[in-house]
């Protein structure tokens, strides 16, 4: 068990260690600025990896004092990362379940952090609407579409959805960028409609006539494979800044 005050250089320590794995060393800390900023209530992870973006989230909600990370994972690749690194973190446990649980009860995050060891499944109803959505499992021009398909209907007015890789990975990029055009003139692409839930047609017809969409490419100068991360904005179609706070006339 950690103790309180220690969370952050503990943190810092794993992220060290494990963050090459998936590069996530510095993206996980963006996450963690954002929630803090933003008092995020709900946030979706599809792909728990190696847990990192997971504790930074959780620090973050426990910093604010409310709100919940859910995250999956079936931890298929568990034994390949094992097999291809020498992290003795990695080797005090026998299971990915084991370990992603070890590091929720050693920072005492029970109360932030629901995880599910299971193969990602979509939708994952968390009951409330999603405020921060990260996906970082499959970077391909159908999956961002199925995962966009899938969750859209499921976003709260004010939120982020963050496909990761999908901005350096040629046909997913002009795919996102087509999709995000498309949804900014209030239209679904066939192709997009297809994918949706038929119960949630009108969902998200009607959110995407309310809402405004702003794609950003989040990309790292390191010349590696997962070296960035797509991030649309979702607001409420307004004549104002969103969320209006404090605004200054």
């Amino acid at each position: 068990m950690i103790k309180p005050g220690e969370q952050f250089s503990k943190l810092k320590t794993i992220t060290d260690k494990l963050g090459s794995v998936y590069g996530t060393e510095d993206f996980c800390i963006y996450l963690y600025s954002l929630v803090k900023m933003t008092k995020a209530q709900t946030v979706l992870e599809l792909g728990t990896g190696l847990g990192l973006s997971m504790l930074w989230i959780a620090q973050a909600l426990h910093e604010n004092k409310s709100g919940m990370i859910h995250t999956i994972d079936d931890g298929s690749e568990w034994d390949k990362i094992k097999a291809s690194n020498t992290i003795t973190l990695l080797y005090e446990h026998e299971t990915y379940k084991s370990f992603i649980h070890s590091l929720i009860q050693d920072f005492s995050f029970d109360q932030e952090i629901n995880f599910y060891n299971d193969h990602i499944k979509a939708p994952l109803d968390v009951k409330q609407p999603i405020d921060i959505l990260f996906a970082d499992f499959n970077h391909g021009p159908y999956s961002v579409l199925k995962i966009l398909a899938d969750y859209l209907p499921l976003m709260s007015d004010h939120s982020y959805m963050f496909i990761d890789s999908a901005s350096t990975y040629y046909s997913s990029y002009h795919t996102l960028e087509a999709l995000v055009n498309m949804l900014n003139s209030g239209r679904l692409p066939q192709t997009f409609q297809e994918l949706i839930d038929p119960h949630q047609i009108k969902v998200t017809e009607n959110k995407v006539r309310a809402s405004k969409f702003e794609l950003s490419h989040i990309i790292e100068t390191k010349n590696r494979n997962q070296n960035s991360t797509a991030q649309i904005k979702i607001v409420p179609l307004d004549i104002m800044p969103q969320p209006r706070v404090n605004i200054r006339f």
